[in-house]
């Protein structure tokens, strides 16, 4: 569906060793995070045709809830808490189907937000709460043989009741993929977010209501093949427009794969943040936007044959970049400051709270003689403890090899890999937090 090849390619994840994570759901490799107004997490996710809630009741307990059945293949799309409780979009496999789910007094409601015929598809859509808590809901309408689309949001009360309003007409614009799209609130007036690709040109439009009609501000263009996943936008404290999302540059460059983070103030200026990644959460602190993406090399760096990647999350802040080790499903700005963060992978979706931002980085370089691979890195701001060295290969089960030690803040590993080629992970999980940070060698061993 239009989580795209990329983002069903992710199902092969790589998953972190590691300390005091609540596990929310085993078995399940990715889901969505959501924080209420207390900082409550709540997580999402479909599960065997169900949409399964869960809220985290006490330390180490979630409480959970089948909240809907959904079509085969489904996905949780977009996640929200408002003051009238959590909100979820579930999109169809084969994209035709956009569901809203919420919960009533009693139980659970499903409201169809979108349903579109076999030659049609609805592009990634978007979800935010006003402050009453209820839904505006952005999508698209895309036509699969002429590439036209048709931007619409519909907004819905406290009974469920919508209204649709068309932003775009005549097609426009035409895209290679179906556009996603993110709404976002200035004050009680939405605004929407689109990205699209075609013919070579990648373009993204902030479009905003003006008496009757729709007026689209430019956010950002260039060369490019079309958006791969969400497109993420909010608002900073200070009322400033952010959004986040990742363009495919392969037919350009077959390694680019650059995350775009935008900001809008009376001009927009964007940048790429990230070379090769996928796009998964943007947090607004006063301090500045945060992105959460997932950096990726895949059987093809490594000259193998087959679609499997080994992951690295990868947390963005002005020049930092804190890796980790595993897919980040989820990433959000807790009420009092901290970071709530959802790692998912085969062996399961697990949740961690940070009381600050993330600020540990783990390095790692190689030197190869052929026989021997020194392995050396840092740790930053950690005096002593260990990391754990792996060998991988996509596609394969990763190996342990053994732990290094950390002094003042450096290690060093010695290892005779009886296989090429291969990269090396190095992996610290702070005592405190549980969280694991990565560092996934870039640069593959080839045999000499």
């Amino acid at each position: 569906m239009l989580r795209s090849a990329a983002f069903v390619a992710a199902i092969a994840l790589v998953t972190a060793g590691g300390a005091s994570a609540d596990v929310v759901a085993r078995g399940v490799q990715d889901g969505l995070l959501a924080l209420d107004a207390k900082g409550t997490p709540s997580v999402a996710w479909v599960h065997n045709s169900t949409l399964f809630v869960a809220t985290r009741s006490a330390p180490g307990k979630w409480t959970r809830t089948a909240a809907a059945a959904v079509p085969p293949g489904s996905s949780a799309v977009d996640f929200e808490i408002g003051t009238a409780g959590p909100v979820v979009l579930a999109q169809s496999g084969d994209d035709r189907t956009v569901v809203l789910v919420r919960p009533r007094s009693v139980g659970w409601e499903t409201i169809r937000v979108a349903k579109v015929g076999a030659l049609f598809r609805v592009g990634w859509p978007g979800l935010v709460l006003d402050r009453q808590g209820q839904p505006t809901v952005s999508y698209t309408r895309w036509n699969a043989p002429s590439l036209k689309s048709r931007l619409l949001v519909s907004r819905f009360d406290a009974k469920g009741r919508s209204s649709t309003r068309r932003i775009t007409q005549e097609g426009f614009p035409k895209s290679l993929v179906p556009p996603p799209s993110a709404p976002v609130l200035f004050g009680g007036v939405v605004h929407v977010v689109e990205s699209y690709g075609y013919r070579g040109v990648l373009g993204t439009i902030e479009w905003f209501p003006s008496k009757k009609t729709w007026i689209g501000l430019g956010l950002d263009a260039g060369i490019g093949d079309y958006p791969v996943g969400p497109v993420l936008a909010g608002l900073s404290a200070n009322g400033i427009l952010h959004g986040a999302w990742t363009e495919s540059l392969l037919s350009f460059d077959n390694e680019a794969a650059p995350v775009t983070l935008v900001e809008r103030r009376r001009y927009s200026s964007a940048a790429y943040v990230l070379d090769r990644a996928l796009t998964s959460a943007l947090a607004l602190p006063s301090t500045g936007p945060e992105v959460a993406a997932n950096q990726w090399i895949s059987q093809y760096d490594l000259g193998l044959i087959g679609d499997s990647n080994l992951w690295a999350g990868t947390i963005v802040r002005g020049r930092s970049k804190v890796e980790l080790d595993g897919w980040i499903s989820g990433y959000a700005l807790a009420p009092r400051g901290g970071r709530d963060l959802l790692l998912g992978g085969p062996a399961g979706l697990r949740w961690f709270h940070l009381p600050r931002r993330m600020t540990e980085k783990v390095t790692i370089e190689a030197s190869d003689d052929g026989d021997s691979v020194l392995l050396e890195g840092q740790v930053a701001g950690v005096a002593s403890g260990t990391v754990t060295i792996y060998r991988e290969r996509p596609g394969e089960t990763r190996t342990a090899i053994g732990r290094a030690p950390i002094k003042a803040g450096q290690y060093s590993f010695v290892d005779h890999p009886s296989q090429r080629p291969l990269v090396y992970r190095a992996v610290y999980t702070d005592a405190t937090t549980g969280v694991p940070y990565g560092a996934l060698l870039r640069k593959p061993l080839f045999d000499q």
